[in-house]
């Protein structure tokens, strides 16, 4: 891209919320359109001054993960604005994209006889009273950076409340017309676990389903040689408990998930093709009719270990899902997308959107029943940014207009530091706001969003991924017991939803 033929977007940062800004995760901006798609975009941040440009001059939103008190990293976003030659004031524009969002949706949802909480219109109030303020100061750009940062604040802590008010109020709507809610709630589990699990009571209490990770790197190590030993024993375990047995994903693709003998394919994508075919076969003909859904694949739609054109991609899914339903053609079976947000597009030029590759595949006529939607929070790369859970309901939304129920599968770490036990590793993500208590932080990012998604009758489906850290797993520190064994406080949380919520 030619620096003239870009659309440039310039914001002053302030030296009086320098600090706040320095520890924002600004590398990772990026521009949205009206059509809520990231575009490929380039950040540089000068000292006083952050340049966002894409490769087309036209009007956008900046979305920016910034630290709040209390919540950790929060993903803002401005109103829409253009690629001008002046500058914007950053903490500003964002503190008017706060606003709108807090007093536009309570708008929307008060009209549709959501109450709206007085707490909530306290903070709404006062975040809106030092917006104006903030405003009114734009002569002094140090000074009204520091009212626009405190009016973030304020109007986040609004919209978490309104969020929480969404929730509360559509479950109860739900439980009037479903005494139980049908919603699965379902861990992922790395066989042979939790069949050997000190906390296996546990597992049975919080959760009506178990969705078994089937590893392409664990099962065929070496190419033609499969050992199914662990996974049989899982299997076993769940149909023993009673645990209906969502499978998969059977290819997830990403580097530490795939054979590492795949380097000898590299160039040989038919032959990949057939390994793939090979391996899925194998699996479904071997579990088919103790299995209640198939997760056929995730994370194709990310930048994963061999480089795939689109065309690759599509031939790859169409592949996988033909092979399952070849195989077994009664069990539903489903295919999951990475960062449904799209933020992987800001910076892969040639990435598919998640959205348009799903619609690509329901409307294939493959027999594809649902789509499933993975969302890692809080880890440095290859993750969701964090959002508030008005804006995470908001993106369920947008992929319920594809008319397919969802498998929404969610995770995020209870503590910092390497984790050598995930087969997937991943760095956490830190705030100087973090909790001594990680598990508590775990329960606090979470719980919202599982709160929303129960409120979703699109929703048919939650999963956990990460049961135990101290067996092998896949994600760092997501499970719901620790390295040493003591279960975190999300456990006893699932425990009671499903207690109080779910068949």
């Amino acid at each position: 891209m030619r620096p003239d033929a870009m659309g440039q977007f310039h914001f002053d940062v302030p030296q009086s919320v320098g600090e706040w800004f320095g520890q924002s995760l600004w590398g990772d901006a990026y521009i949205c359109g009206i059509e809520g798609v990231p575009w490929q975009s380039h950040s540089k941040f000068d000292g006083s001054r952050l340049t966002v440009s894409r490769a087309i001059a036209s009007s956008g939103k900046l979305y920016l993960a910034c630290p709040m008190p209390g919540l950790g990293y929060r993903t803002l976003n401005t109103c829409s604005l253009q690629p001008l030659d002046t500058p914007h004031n950053l903490p500003l524009e964002l503190a008017r994209g706060s606003c709108y969002r807090a007093r536009s949706q309570s708008d929307i949802w008060e009209r549709s006889g959501l109450t709206l909480s007085d707490r909530f219109k306290e903070c709404l109030s006062a975040g809106s009273s030092l917006f104006l303020d903030a405003a009114q100061k734009r002569a002094d750009p140090e000074g009204s950076a520091e009212l626009a940062v405190k009016a973030i604040e304020m109007l986040e802590q609004a919209i978490i409340d309104l969020g929480e008010s969404y929730a509360v109020q559509s479950i109860s709507y739900r439980k009037q017309h479903e005494p139980q809610i049908g919603t699965l709630l379902a861990s992922s589990v790395v066989p042979p676990s939790p069949a050997s699990s000190t906390h296996a009571s546990q597992f049975c209490a919080a959760f009506n389903s178990a969705a078994i990770r089937i590893n392409w790197s664990d099962i065929e190590t070496d190419s033609g040689r499969f050992d199914f030993d662990n996974v049989e024993t899982t299997f076993q375990w769940c149909a023993s408990n009673g645990l209906r047995v969502l499978a998969g994903p059977l290819i997830d693709f990403r580097s530490k998930l795939m054979p590492h003998w795949l380097y000898l394919l590299e160039d040989d994508f038919n032959g990949f093709l057939n390994a793939v075919a090979q391996f899925v076969q194998r699996v479904v003909s071997r579990f088919r009719g103790s299995v209640q859904l198939w997760n056929c694949a995730a994370g194709l739609n990310t930048p994963g270990p061999l480089d795939l054109d689109d065309e690759q991609v599509m031939r790859l899914a169409v592949t996988i899902l033909q092979t399952v339903r070849r195989n077994d053609p009664k069990t539903p079976a489903i295919v999951s997308f990475d960062q449904p947000f799209g933020e992987y597009l800001a910076k892969h030029r040639d990435g598919i959107s998640p959205m348009h590759f799903a619609d690509a595949l329901a409307r294939s006529g493959l027999g594809m029943v649902g789509l499933g939607l993975d969302i890692r929070l809080n880890y440095r790369t290859d993750a969701t940014l964090p959002r508030s859970a008005v804006d995470f309901g908001h993106m369920i939304d947008r992929w319920s207009t594809l008319g397919m129920p969802l498998l929404v599968q969610l995770s995020s770490p209870g503590e910092h530091g390497p984790d050598p036990g995930a087969a997937a590793p991943q760095e956490t993500l830190r705030t100087r706001f973090d909790s001594p208590d990680l598990g508590s932080d775990q329960l606090r990012v979470v719980a919202p969003l599982i709160r929303t998604l129960l409120a979703k009758h699109i929703v048919h489906g939650i999963v956990w991924d990460g049961w135990s850290d101290a067996v092998p797993h896949t994600q760092s520190h997501s499970g719901l017991i620790d390295s040493r064994g003591t279960p975190r406080p999300l456990l006893e949380y699932l425990v009671r939803l499903r207690r109080d919520f779910l068949v």
